[in-house]
């Protein structure tokens, strides 16, 4: 399938599901439809992110650092089943929704998104994920602090990890430790 006819799961304003559309109709500009995506951040027990670098041949900032792996949500899929799946398909890690651990939501007005943002704990070494789906080229743990000062550098780096969400995913970290 051509990936503008992929079905993306549709909203209504207040975040409530309605009807399937191509990917092409949704994206579309001026957009007309609300879709959503799901994003999850990997840590590792001393809180580092998994970051990864996309490939050069994405169509969305080829060649930069990003925090979380992630994607749209499919027609009749929910944000934690998207978010579950983007993290098997992007970096190989495969794990059961129940490790996914919830870390905030919310809307983007301007490209008329909803988002679920979920973190997952896994303590593997990155040079041993397959990245099946070839949209990641690499990955390597980093500090937030490094991280951030890093990733308010557009040039190298796109879908950020914000201060107040490493502090929930901290937080997180700490409790199950």
């Amino acid at each position: 399938m051509n990936h503008d006819d992929e079905l993306l799961q549709c909203f209504d304003e207040n975040g409530n599901p309605t009807e399937a559309r191509p990917r092409s109709e949704v994206k579309q500009e001026p957009y007309r439809f609300w879709y959503g995506t799901a994003r999850v951040w990997v840590v590792n027990i001393q809180g580092q992110l998994l970051v990864s670098k996309r490939a050069d041949h994405l169509v969305g900032n080829p060649g930069k650092w990003e925090s979380y792996f992630g994607g749209h949500v499919s027609a009749g899929d929910s944000f934690i089943t998207t978010a579950r799946r983007e993290l098997a398909e992007e970096a190989g890690i495969d794990v059961p929704e129940s490790d996914l651990h919830f870390i905030d939501k919310g809307r983007n007005e301007d490209v008329r998104a909803f988002f679920e943002n979920y973190a997952v704990l896994w303590n593997g070494n990155p040079k041993d994920l397959p990245f099946p789906d070839g949209e990641v080229t690499e990955a390597k743990w980093m500090n937030m602090d490094d991280y951030w000062k890093q990733a308010q550098d557009h040039i190298k780096w796109c879908c950020r990890c914000h201060p107040h969400q490493q502090k929930l995913i901290l937080e997180w970290v700490e409790s199950i430790t």
